[in-house]
């Protein structure tokens, strides 16, 4: 077998890849400059405020992520089969569903937010502060849903360019109003979260003007009729991604919970923790995006050896950028956490939690690989089923083994959590691949 075979699909997987770790790094690198700007305020409650309310607000975003996901699998295999018609009518119908669920989540949302807070028993200083930031993102909604089915539209149809523009552009105007309103106009979490919805319209914006040009000379194909047939897909495409988006994000809301009935030291220590994965992540989901491009435009050609290639590149390039992260966030966690913040007792506290750091981005990196193969190939019911397993027996499981009185106790389950998700999607992956097959026989015997 000649070397270039298979060193070619690793680079086109890495030409794919790169504008989006550079577009996701931007993401979370707007929440380390937002737990540096709440870390130098007056007073520690800001920082857990805004570290602790940034993870609650997957309650009401991070539910609805699979509006990006699912738009992205079934645009690319859109792609793939060369129609044009169904990646538009599938980016029309996606963007009334998320108008309609953003202005839902602005209108009852605020009705909410004081039962979390109950139910979360945070410190009292934090309170008022963790309300405000909540109450005050709450703003963005819509926009912040709409923005997840445009940049799934972008990167299903191989945009990566036009998704690394967009984010970088929206990240750098958030960090930037953030640090003027919090610390140059004295607005200290509400500052923080101001910026960040002015940021998330001013992007919607630019994502508007960016698809115009990109549809200018393609409108004739637009189908303006409500499709019955395309909204049931869509909805069992997504069903399955919601209720597993729900049960990830009921994972990272429960842990930070947990963490804030400890101590403000404590609840801020697990923030910048999940800030630092959240860097390793986004960083990861630049491989997983492409490899969703690579698994849905292969499927829709009914390609299997370019879908067996991007497999093999998508392994590879996982644990090789996974051992690239370990290794800078540990030889640099010091001057990582004195940047975020002044309060010593935080820095300590998290620098002894480095080592769970390690295992869990170690096994995470290969799940968040697979995630993207299988929003790809839309096998989301199988993506629904192995995270509940893994919710239920890993990190359920895990708090019930390990308890919950310690940092310790709870990193422990978390990493448990981390295996299980990581071998529950592994062991899926061979059947999948057979079907892969069957299907691409089955379309070759048509013609």
């Amino acid at each position: 077998m000649p070397a270039h075979f298979e060193i070619e699909p690793i680079r086109r997987l890495w030409r794919l890849a790169l504008p989006l770790i550079i577009a996701n790094i931007s993401t979370p690198i707007l929440g380390l400059a937002d737990a540096a700007i709440s870390g130098h305020l007056d007073h520690a409650y800001y920082l857990a405020a805004v570290t602790v309310g940034a993870e609650l607000l997957v309650i009401f975003f991070g539910a609805f992520s699979f509006l990006r996901m699912g738009t992205t699998g079934m645009v690319a295999q859109a792609v793939g089969a060369d129609d044009q018609s169904l990646s538009f009518s599938i980016l029309s119908h996606a963007i009334t569903l998320a108008t309609v669920i953003g202005f839902g989540l602005f209108l009852l949302g605020s009705q909410a937010i004081a039962l979390i807070l109950e139910l979360a028993k945070v410190p009292s200083e934090m309170h008022q502060p963790l309300a405000k930031y909540l109450e005050t993102r709450l703003w963005g909604a819509p926009a912040n849903l709409a923005l997840l089915v445009l940049t799934g539209w972008f990167i299903g149809r191989g945009r990566t360019q036009i998704v690394l523009y967009l984010a970088i552009s929206i990240n750098m105007l958030n960090i930037c109003l953030n640090y003027t309103l919090a610390i140059g106009y004295h607005m200290n979490s509400f500052g923080i979260a101001l910026g960040t919805v002015v940021s998330e319209y001013a992007g919607l914006i630019m994502a508007c003007t960016l698809l115009a040009f990109d549809l200018r000379n393609t409108r004739r194909l637009l189908k303006k009729s409500w499709q019955p047939q395309l909204v049931i897909k869509i909805i069992k495409v997504n069903t399955p991604l919601m209720i597993r988006t729900i049960a990830l994000n009921g994972v990272f809301v429960s842990l930070s919970i947990l963490a804030a009935r400890l101590g403000t030291v404590e609840a801020a220590s697990i923030g910048l923790v999940l800030v630092l994965l959240a860097t390793a992540a986004y960083a990861l989901d630049g491989i997983a995006y492409a490899a969703e491009i690579e698994a849905g435009q292969s499927l829709g050609k009914s390609h299997v050896n370019r879908f067996i290639d991007s497999l093999r590149a998508g392994a590879v390039l996982s644990g090789v950028s996974a051992i690239m992260i370990v290794s800078i966030c540990t030889i640099f966690h010091s001057q990582i956490f004195s940047a975020l913040t002044d309060f010593n007792a935080v820095i300590d506290q998290t620098a002894d939690l480095m080592v769970w750091f390690t295992g869990i981005v170690v096994f995470l990196c290969w799940s968040y690989w697979l995630d993207g193969v299988f929003i790809g190939l839309t096998k989301t019911l199988d993506m629904c089923l192995t995270m509940c397993f893994s919710v239920g027996v890993g990190w359920v499981g895990g708090v019930w083994a390990f308890g919950s009185t310690t940092l310790d106790s709870l990193m422990g389950a978390f990493l448990m959590f981390s295996i299980i998700r990581t071998l529950s999607l592994a062991l899926r992956l061979p059947a999948v691949v057979k079907e892969v097959r069957v299907r691409s026989d089955q379309n070759r015997l048509k013609f």
